[in-house]
């Protein structure tokens, strides 16, 4: 009905102005119909002064996250300095209310984020306010999420000449020891030492030496087996010999994705201080065509023993992942969860929606699922056929980093290569390739690197704390 939709979102110029029933009426004599429309409007709020409102979808947390962003940006967009966004009540949405709620805090908060730029004027910031003051837990989460996932953009869009793999290590130093985690650094001494040849092999074109970071979260008196994240560091990729095409390698920044997910979640941790010990480990190289690159069919004798043919430099990323979840099985995890932009296979299968998702542990799919309902990145499961090893199959190793059916169902049998060296560990992965870069800005952000994955890890891991399921997992 035209003007009379109860379901708006109203955001104000200033801090802590605005009558939220004078503004909804303000909403409502508009004559705008609000149920026909997505995009926000600048409406004249009286003594509150120019006013955003944007329709809600009581049915849908993921569009209200959206169109929160959306309001918020359009007064970025008008010079706005300060807002305060109005929360409406979300009691008669669909689901839980606090998921509605949640979603538009987060949505403001990535909206009203300043991304990593280097242009010489930047517009400014912009000081965000809520009314009525949020419920301080769902405040707490939602700013974490969001925080996570704008920390996670903030590193991936970072140019490759400024963070390079020691770059990289800095930045994870300086968090470990403004959070109080141990930090520990793999140089290429130690890596040597370990024989993680998938590192070594990796790096052996780059100028920058490789590390496995590793970072501990220890709750004071807690015992037992910790949740291990491990993220896919390419803090660029070339492709190495098997080289990548001119157009399109600049996003290649941004294969450092996972890695820099596993960072926000970590930096999450920080502020909500779960109980629940977590380590994360890192996998930090530069896949770069120098004079001492590794070729293909080159073989390579990763941590756990394993050796491995390789076919195509660029399956670059399964190399390095092979050693650092080879490493982090070795922890005993009470669950492993990897994130990486792996295959560009997940574009045909997806386009640039949906993490696809893979797993040994049924019951934790199914609380990530419900981290993601609140999340909404859409996570999918995808299959771990054994029947994928047939493709994988070399005559010269245990191994080929790269499939006999080139990229014909390359995502799942990626995934089956992963498995291999997960040595029976309760495990998760998310495929992020296809999700990490939009090459237009969106209602949360400007075009270019996404933060993809950060969300729903960091969801997960407030679920996986607060139900304590992280002491229960079994895989099939």
């Amino acid at each position: 009905m035209t003007g009379a939709n109860p379901f708006v979102l109203c955001v104000a110029i200033g801090a802590g102005v605005g009558d939220p029933a004078a503004l909804r009426e303000v909403a409502k004599a508009s004559g705008i119909d609000w149920a026909g429309r997505s995009a926000p409007a600048l409406l004249p709020g009286g003594a509150a002064g120019p006013v955003a409102v944007v329709a809600l979808d009581p049915l849908r947390p993921e569009q209200n996250r959206r169109r929160a962003g959306a309001a918020v940006s359009f007064l970025r967009e008008n010079g706005a300095r300060n807002a305060t966004l109005h929360l409406p009540d979300t009691a008669g949405f669909s689901g839980d209310p606090r998921t509605h709620q949640q979603a538009l805090i987060e949505g403001a908060l990535l909206a009203g984020h300043d991304f990593a730029c280097w242009k010489s004027e930047r517009r400014p910031s912009l000081d965000l306010h809520f009314a009525p003051a949020p419920d301080a837990a769902l405040l707490r989460d939602a700013r974490a999420v969001a925080g996570a996932a704008s920390f996670a953009r903030d590193l991936s869009a970072t140019p490759a000449n400024k963070m390079t793999p020691p770059d990289f290590v800095a930045r994870m130093r300086d968090l470990a020891q403004d959070a109080g985690f141990a930090f520990t650094h793999f140089g290429r001494d130690a890596l040597e030492q370990m024989g993680m040849g998938g590192f070594l092999g990796v790096s052996a074109g780059s100028a920058h030496d490789p590390a496995l970071v590793r970072l501990d979260y220890r709750p004071e008196g807690l015992e037992g087996p910790p949740v291990v994240l491990v993220g896919k560091t390419v803090t660029f990729d070339s492709g190495g010999i098997s080289l990548k095409k001119a157009d399109g390698m600049e996003q290649m920044k941004a294969d450092m994705g996972g890695g820099a997910a596993v960072a926000g979640a970590m930096q999450a941790i920080a502020a909500l201080r779960p109980e629940m010990p977590v380590t994360a480990l890192f996998a930090v190289v530069e896949n770069m065509p120098g004079t001492g690159a590794m070729r293909p069919s080159d073989v390579l004798t990763t941590y756990s023993g394993k050796t491995v043919e390789v076919i195509n430099t660029d399956a670059e990323g399964r190399l390095v992942l092979a050693d650092a979840l080879g490493y982090g099985a070795g922890l005993k995890p009470a669950l492993m969860v990897d994130l990486a932009t792996l295959t560009g296979a997940t574009m045909g299968i997806f386009g640039p929606l949906g993490v696809s998702t893979f797993t040994n542990t049924p019951a934790a799919l199914a609380l990530l699922r419900e981290a993601d309902g609140i999340a909404g990145e859409k996570i999918w499961e995808l299959p771990l056929w054994d029947e994928y090893l047939d493709f994988l199959r070399s005559p010269v190793a245990d191994l080929r980093n790269f499939s006999t059916t080139g990229q014909m169902g390359s995502t799942p049998i990626a995934a089956k290569f992963l498995q291999q060296f997960v040595e029976g560990t309760p495990w998760l992965h998310l495929d992020l390739y296809n999700t990490c870069w939009h090459e237009a800005a969106d209602a949360l952000g400007p075009a270019g690197p996404t933060g993809s994955g950060a969300r729903v890890l960091t969801q997960f891991l407030i679920l996986l704390a607060t139900s304590g399921a992280w002491t229960t997992f079994q895989t099939h």
